[in-house]
C-alpha cells in the first residue's frame, strides 16, 4: 500500500497472488480477496510506533527516559516475556527501546502509560474500526477492551500481540505520524468525470481526527528514523539520499 500522508490518497495497493476478474471462476476464492483490507493479523512490533506516540503525547515518558530491560527476561503474572536478542538488554532509553525493538522495554512503557489510555490511543489511530475506504469486505480488526484484558494481555499488546489490524489500518496510522498527527480517511477515487471530462464528483481530503500533536509526531518520526539506521532493526530499508522512517515487526 502506498499512501499520500497529507491527503490520505491511496496511490497504489497490490495483493499477491493476483487474479483476472474477467475470468474469476478460473481462480480459487481465496485469491479473490483484497487482503489489504480483508485479512486481519497481529501487527507485532510495528505497533510500538503508536505506543511510543501515545506515551510521548501523554508525557508518560520522554525519548531520554531510561528503562531497565531485565537482560531479556521479564515476568508478568505467570508468564515470561523475552526479547528477540538472546543476550537481552540492560538499561536503554525510550528511543533505544524502539530502535532495538525491545519487547520488555515496550511492556514497561505500556505500564507507565496505562492500558486504558493505550487502548484509547490505538482507537484514535484507527485500530478496531473500519477506515471507510470505498471497497467491499473491509474488516475492523480487534482491540481488547480494558475490562476484558488480563495482565498478560495488557503486556503483550505493547509489542503487537493479542490484537489484530488490517494492512490499510496500519498504513493510515503510520501516515498520521508522517503528516504531523492527523488520521486521514483513505481516498481511493479522487474524482469522477463525465464523457466530456467534466468533474461531476470530487473527493476532498478528510481529517478523521487529530491523534497526537505535531511536535509529538515529529519526535516519533525522528526516533523511527533511527530504526532504519545501521544500529536499528530496519537497516536494510535505508535508501541512500533519502530520509526513511519505519518500524520492523514480525
Amino acid at each position: 500500500i502506498v499512501v499520500n500522508p497529507e491527503t490520505g490518497e491511496i496511490l497504489a495497493m497490490a495483493v499477491v497472488p493476483s487474479f483476472n476478474p474477467n475470468v474469476f471462476h478460473r481462480h480459487q476464492p481465496f485469491q479473490w480477496r483484497n487482503r489489504a483490507i480483508t485479512d486481519c493479523y497481529e501487527p507485532g512490533s510495528t505497533i510500538k510506533a503508536f505506543l511510543l506516540a501515545a506515551a510521548l503525547d501523554k508525557e508518560a515518558v520522554t525519548p531520554q527516559t531510561r528503562i531497565f530491560c531485565e537482560k531479556g527476561e521479564y515476568e508478568v503474572g505467570n508468564h515470561i516475556i523475552h526479547d528477540h536478542d538472546a543476550k537481552g538488554y540492560g538499561w536503554l532509553t525510550v528511543s533505544e527501546v524502539i530502535m532495538h525493538s525491545s519487547n520488555i522495554g515496550a511492556v514497561k512503557i505500556g505500564q507507565k502509560l496505562g492500558y486504558k489510555t493505550y487502548v484509547e490511543y490505538l482507537e484514535k489511530f484507527g485500530f478496531g474500526a473500519k477506515t471507510g475506504i470505498e471497497l467491499q469486505g473491509e474488516r475492523e480488526g480487534f482491540v481488547r477492551s480494558p475490562r476484558e484484558a488480563k495482565e498478560i494481555d495488557k503486556a503483550t499488546v505493547s509489542f503487537g500481540q493479542g490484537m489484530t489490524v488490517t494492512s490499510l489500518q496500519l498504513a493510515m496510522a503510520m501516515a498520521a505520524i508522517a503528516n504531523g498527527g492527523k488520521l486521514m480517511r483513505p481516498v481511493l477515487v479522487k474524482s469522477i468525470r463525465d464523457g466530456h471530462g467534466k468533474i461531476i464528483q470530487q473527493t476532498e481530503p478528510q481529517v478523521v481526527r487529530t491523534v497526537v500533536s505535531s511536535e509529538v509526531a515529529r519526535k516519533v518520526g525522528e526516533i523511527l528514523e533511527t530504526v532504519v539506521s545501521e544500529k536499528g532493526t530496519g537497516s536494510m530499508a535505508a535508501i541512500h539520499g533519502y530520509r526513511v522512517a519505519g518500524k520492523t515487526g514480525t
